[in-house]
């Protein structure tokens, strides 16, 4: 067995995404100690992880570069590098590049080269190493951490942090009837299964979210000249964002929210005086989202589950909007009356001949219609880490290293991130970031709210290694 041992004051990220990228970035630009990090991520790219992987230039950031700065406290960081590095990539910036939505692969690279920069102009001697691989084991110490990873490597640090972002929902019973069909895309991002539906009359795309939007941007870059059938469960539909200002602060008449209806009744009132004075409703979820993490926080779990199950799906609607960009491209198609959406639920699917039949259920009636092509947009959506099927999760559940967040998002943490094992003891050198902490703290899959976690973890690894100065 291969041990890499790592020299004092040491870190291991597992998870080379935008998560692990920016928490071992920030850790390089404000180390005061010699500190050795190391990334396992399969990987070539650091910083891209599945968000910023994809090539496709109709794939945007669905929100403007001015609030996407890896370094907030210098907001025109990412506007001022899209106008020196954008042409250089494909992409030419707009006169108000700072309200632009850039590409995703351009994003990526952004996070990519500035974590390179992290790491040529690293201060005292300290390193950065990638290693290309996934982890498979984790064993925690109180003063050491160690990690197998699937090529037989074992890494030892003194602090190691799970970035591991999210993963793809499985197959519905329903959908797993289509596997393997030429002209089912269970993944909206698969650029060989979207080539094969170019020639389709009809598609039906399952989910109206933002991965929705991509799929029908990929598809109109392609050529396609066919028609559209979106539903989903509730029959929301993503709409483009607006450049608004915030509503007022409402939340702050008051004590916060405890409940999912008190929550859902002061919105409710918000948005009707914001209808009343006229104004654009797309502020009100500016006003919301810096409330959200303490909301959340101060809410017990049966009313955190209420949230998720009956207002999650509007939320998701209402604060994550497209691109103008991506949006007008659905416009569009609308316009042509090339797509209809509604709600609906499928109650499966038959395949013959290559032809796809599918069986809806809208309403009070059921429908039995043909498609060319079915893409599943639902994204990447699971977060029960109890039905993960990735070796490296279920052996860290296994191991009782972790156990499963109290609500079923992901895994049980302290507020700051550290995380508690199976017999309820807070590890104090294993914490994660992201994705795994969607059951402390609700919007953590976020370009924003990573990127504060990022910070914070980052000061709080650091305060352990840097010595108190006594004047």
């Amino acid at each position: 067995m291969r041990i890499d041992r790592i020299p004092h004051h040491s870190v291991a990220i597992v998870g080379g995404g935008f998560a692990g990228a920016v928490t071992a970035l920030k850790l390089l630009d404000r180390t005061e100690v010699p500190l050795a990090i190391t990334i396992i991520e399969r990987r070539e790219e650091l910083g891209r992880g599945i968000a910023y992987s994809t090539p496709e230039p109709v794939h945007l950031v669905n929100g403007p570069a001015e609030i996407f700065s890896l370094h907030p406290e210098d907001p025109g960081h990412l506007p001022r590098w899209l106008v020196e590095n954008g042409p250089a990539h494909g992409w030419t910036p707009p006169t108000e590049v700072g309200s632009s939505s850039p590409p995703r692969y351009l994003y990526g690279t952004y996070v990519r080269d500035e974590l390179a920069r992290a790491a040529t102009n690293a201060r005292l001697g300290s390193t950065l190493r990638h290693i290309r691989s996934s982890a498979a084991a984790l064993v925690a110490a109180p003063n050491r951490i160690r990690i197998t990873t699937t090529d037989g490597a074992v890494v030892e640090a003194d602090e190691a942090i799970l970035a591991l972002g999210a993963f793809q929902a499985r197959l519905s019973s329903n959908e797993a009837q289509l596997a393997g069909h030429p002209r089912f895309a269970a993944n909206p991002w698969d650029a060989r299964a979207l080539d094969r539906l170019i020639d389709c009359n009809e598609i039906l795309l399952i989910g109206s979210s933002l991965s929705m939007v991509d799929a029908i941007a990929s598809m109109e870059a392609r050529g396609y000249r066919g028609r559209y059938r979106v539903v989903s469960r509730r029959g929301q539909f993503v709409e483009g964002r607006r450049t608004v200002e915030a509503a007022r602060d409402f939340l702050a008449d008051g004590p916060l929210p405890v409940t999912a209806r008190e929550l859902l009744s002061r919105v409710k009132a918000e948005r009707r005086a914001i209808a009343a004075d006229g104004a654009d409703w797309q502020g009100l979820p500016l006003a919301i989202r810096p409330h959200i993490l303490s909301m959340w926080q101060g809410a017990n779990d049966r009313e955190r589950l209420r949230f998720t199950r009956h207002l999650r799906a509007f939320w998701d609607v209402t604060a994550h909007r497209s691109a103008p960009e991506s949006h007008q491209v659905v416009e569009s198609v609308i316009e042509e009356g090339r797509l209809t959406h509604g709600r609906a639920r499928i109650l499966g699917f038959a395949a013959e001949d290559g032809d796809i039949t599918a069986r809806l259920k809208t309403g009070a009636d059921i429908e039995t219609l043909p498609f060319d092509g079915v893409i599943d947009c639902r994204g990447h959506q699971l977060h029960d880490w109890r039905r993960i099927a990735d070796p490296f999760v279920k052996s860290l559940l296994a191991s009782g290293e972790v156990r499963p967040h109290s609500t079923g998002y992901g895994i049980d943490a302290t507020p700051a991130g550290d995380l508690i094992n199976e017999e309820g003891v807070v590890h104090r050198n294993l914490s994660a970031i992201g994705h795994p902490l969607r059951g402390v703290a609700w919007e953590s899959s976020s370009i924003t709210e990573q990127r504060t976690q990022a910070i914070a973890l980052a000061d709080r690894i650091l305060a352990k290694f840097t010595p108190i100065r006594v004047a």
